[in-house]
């Protein structure tokens, strides 16, 4: 009974609600901004229907068959002597072929869906090719040289590539990396996805956690009721309740942001034929030109679902930090403002570590460093994170020490004055 009374104070929050909305609004207004055209992804869709998604040596010799039957087609049909699909987008050909109304909409779409098996062609035959040149341990002399780390640090750094070595030599043999995706370097859907949407979502949730667990638990202190509530036979146990209506919000607000946001990511976005493809797909690979390694052989759904359950247990661990540090400083305010300060320590730290020394990994290992680094959880993130538990070590150490911090704080709380 006392938690509902408790969690209802958070539910007719008007800040809290108009937070949820605005942030719900603004997520929806990123898809619709960034998220890549129905249209352009159906053709993807409609490739992998026709030839699977597997573009080995067997995948390619029947698109490209299909390509160059579809071509001479198209050519015979409109006079031209185009040698690519991708030749007829040239500006030259473009844009006169266009104004004068000689490409009717179904040719257009015709040598669009040529265009398209054109470039998964080259894309697969390009991935062969760098995946064999490419080298780990360069690029973590890369990411040291970067850095500038030296000696310990540095040997640590080149260690960890090398345990990912035999991963990388296992895409390569279960050819994960030749898995058709939406194309990295037109639409960019894994940053859009794992870095964009997961780290807005991350902050604006952790934002609207910290502020009703301190506004939660501070409650009678802001109030100047403390007194009083706190002489009933219930007593100073009622943070055990604030903290479970806190908790039981946390919950509630994390799944609905989810929801929103990702149920109209997926609902925009037909990724019906790319769920149970691997996350290392090379098809994926950004601008930047760096594969996407991860840790083991995951599925996109399984590499996703992963992603939730750690926002869910990052989450929960910024409501112990906010409810521990409530119980020391009995105002809101002040509790939002330290969070703060200490998330960002968690940012400026390991850059403040000599370069020399593991310090400067070890200190990595914090929630601050763990929120920024969503698009690349659970695989090769860099000099820092690149550590096979990572994830793991990170954010079961931090909540086994701050569930014992909480305990240890009740009890102190149990005794002091008030």
């Amino acid at each position: 009974m006392i938690p509902r009374l408790e969690l209802k104070k958070i539910v007719s929050s008007p800040i809290v609600m108009a937070l949820l909305v605005l942030f719900t609004a603004f997520n929806l207004y990123l898809i619709y901004m960034n998220a890549p055209k129905s249209e352009d992804v159906a053709k993807i869709n409609e490739v992998i229907d026709a030839y699977g998604s597997l573009m080995d040596q067997d995948g390619r010799y029947l698109l490209k068959d299909s390509y160059e039957i579809g071509l001479e087609s198209w050519n015979a049909r409109n006079g031209k002597e185009f040698e690519s699909a991708s030749e007829f987008f040239k500006a030259e050909n473009y844009y006169p072929a266009m104004d004068s109304g000689e490409i009717s909409d179904r040719e257009l779409e015709k040598i669009v869906e040529l265009n398209v098996k054109e470039s998964i062609l080259l894309t697969a035959e390009g991935l062969e090719e760098q995946y064999q040149k490419w080298d780990l341990l360069k690029s973590a002399d890369t990411q040291i040289e970067l850095f500038r780390l030296e000696g310990d640090a540095a040997e640590m750094v080149r260690e960890q590539y090398k345990s990912l070595i035999p991963r990388f030599e296992e895409i390569k043999g279960d050819q994960e990396h030749l898995h058709v995706f939406l194309p990295g370097k037109i639409f960019r859907t894994h940053s859009l996805v794992f870095k964009t949407l997961f780290g807005v979502v991350l902050f604006q949730i952790m934002l609207l956690v910290v502020l009703f667990t301190a506004f939660l638990t501070n409650y009678e202190f802001d109030q100047g009721s403390h007194l009083v509530t706190f002489s009933t036979k219930r007593g100073r146990g009622l943070m055990w309740d604030k903290l479970l209506a806190a908790l039981s919000a946390t919950g509630m607000v994390t799944a609905f942001l989810l929801l929103a946001t990702f149920g109209t990511y997926f609902l925009t976005v037909d990724y019906s034929r790319l769920w149970h493809l691997p996350i290392s797909t090379g098809f994926m690979i950004e601008p930047d030109g760096n594969p996407f390694i991860s840790w083991w052989d995951l599925s996109f759904i399984q590499y996703f679902w992963l992603g939730i359950l750690l926002i869910f247990v990052l989450q929960v661990l910024f409501t112990l930090i906010t409810f521990v540090l409530s119980l020391w400083m009995k105002n809101s305010y002040v509790v939002f403002i330290v969070f703060a300060i200490l998330f960002g320590l968690g940012l400026l730290v390991p850059g403040e570590m000599p370069k020399d020394s593991v310090l400067s990994l070890y200190t990595t290992f914090n929630p601050s460093s763990l929120v920024l680094g969503s698009k690349k959880w659970w695989m090769e993130s860099g000099a820092f994170t690149t550590f096979k538990y990572y994830e793991m070590i990170t954010a079961g150490v931090w909540m086994a020490g701050f569930i014992l911090a909480g305990w240890f704080s009740m009890k102190k709380f149990h005794t002091r004055n008030l």
